[in-house]
């Protein structure tokens, strides 16, 4: 097909869109919705399986968690979840025996969180993360320091008053003209010394990672009661040795809540691995739920492209019959009416591209959830409208190729 013919195709189909806007729109909705709907999805799907891993990452993947209950179960396993609900605490004693018999790990730390309200002078930090850490925790979690130090086991032997926050909550508390070390706020009628500050570690998925105190975990159960289930987070020395480390664990944790051999284990173990697998089925479901809604509003689509492209030929019959009058092949004819088609269909797949990045970037701004458009979503957006314009237009196109000249040099 010559160059010119599908220019020439592309410039009638152009000019037939900004002839007849109302029916352009119409016609082009079905692929708008669908286009906007694989971008928008497959965007905040994206953004929420970058947060993922990125929090395994963060972790680490030589990490897994004791603790009374495992929440994965409660979408794996429902009865044993509501099991779970009567295992016994899990304690610093439990902690500390573990420490001294595992001998695959290189770190056992322990840690308990809450939320409560920072004040320094008159500035004040709300629904910040009040975390309880042993001295493990640097070896276990990525918390680089900006300024100061790590808690220490003195501190957690002695319940030291002191802290380590977050980059956003020591910008609040305290004025950029003072240094936060050494600096002291007030929580729940206590005061706690600032020893460190950790680096600034953005936002995922909108949620900031900068709101949290890190206090040792003896001091935290003085502040908010020792009462509260604490989880243990174990570092495997060897990723090779990761399934044996857990065992050991799991072996240990029965010894020293004396379970029998055939009675169930009373606490779950937390790893990495199972978030990624559980996602992995969410976010499979949810897209295999989008893809025949998608589908059919493509296809919806595509049909009315098809009756508006065969309204287009009824009403071009004499401009065919004139061109097929002066030397116009079946293939230019067809070929043109094709073009038409599938540019319509393209269209609308860009005007849904942008829809559909103009919503996700708006739920972003509402929402917690991160903006991120891979660059093969759009591809296959762009890419699906292009079939659905050459498959439902090659009826009108082999409709308008095959009309006798003289019969449609006659049509008024």
């Amino acid at each position: 097909m010559a160059r010119g013919t599908h220019f020439t195709g592309v410039r009638i189909a152009m000019e037939n869109l900004w002839g007849h806007k109302l029916r352009t729109f119409l016609t082009l909705l079905g692929n708008i919705v669908g286009t906007m709907s694989v971008i928008a999805v497959v965007s905040l799907i994206y953004g929420a399986d970058q947060y993922a891993r990125r929090k395994v990452l963060d972790e680490g993947t030589d990490v897994f968690t004791i603790a009374r209950i495992n929440p994965i179960e409660f979408l794996t396993d429902f009865d044993a979840f509501l099991e779970s609900l009567n295992n016994p605490d899990i304690t610093l004693e439990d902690r500390d025996w573990l420490e001294s018999r595992l001998t695959l790990a290189r770190a056992v730390g322990a840690s308990v969180e809450t939320t409560g309200d920072l004040r320094a002078g008159r500035a004040n930090f709300r629904g910040c993360e009040v975390r309880g850490k042993t001295a493990e925790y640097p070896l276990i979690e990525d918390l680089p320091l900006l300024l100061g130090r790590h808690l220490t086991d003195v501190d957690v032997r002695t319940s030291a008053p002191v802290a380590v926050l977050g980059f956003d909550v020591a910008r609040d508390l305290f004025p950029r003209s003072v240094s936060p070390l050494g600096q002291e706020f007030r929580l729940r009628g206590r005061h706690f010394r600032v020893v460190g500050v950790v680096e600034d570690k953005g936002t995922v998925l909108g949620s900031n990672q900068n709101t949290f105190a890190v206090m040792p975990i003896t001091t935290w159960q003085k502040a908010f009661g020792a009462r509260e289930s604490i989880g243990i987070k174990v570092a495997v020395a060897d990723l090779a040795t990761f399934e044996e480390a857990k065992d050991e664990a799991a072996f240990q944790m029965r010894v020293r809540h004396r379970l029998r051999p055939l009675q169930d284990d009373d606490f779950g173990i937390q790893t990495a691995d199972q978030l990624l697998q559980i996602w992995k089925g969410v976010a499979g479901a949810i897209y295999a739920a989008m893809t025949p809604l998608v589908g059919i509003s493509l296809v919806i689509g595509g049909i009315v492209l098809m009756n508006v492209m065969l309204v287009s030929v009824t009403e071009r019959t004499r401009e065919i019959g004139v061109r097929k009058a002066v030397g116009a092949k079946r293939s230019n004819i067809a070929g043109q009416f094709l073009i038409e088609a599938i540019t319509l269909s393209l269209v609308g797949g860009a005007l849904g591209v942008l829809s559909g990045s103009a919503i996700t970037y708006v739920i972003t701004k509402l929402s917690p959830l991160n903006f991120a458009i891979p660059l093969w979503s759009i591809g296959l957006g762009l890419g699906s409208t292009f079939l659905i314009g050459a498959f439902f237009g090659a009826w009108p196109a082999w409709k308008a190729a095959g009309l006798d000249p003289v019969e449609a040099l006659r049509h008024e």
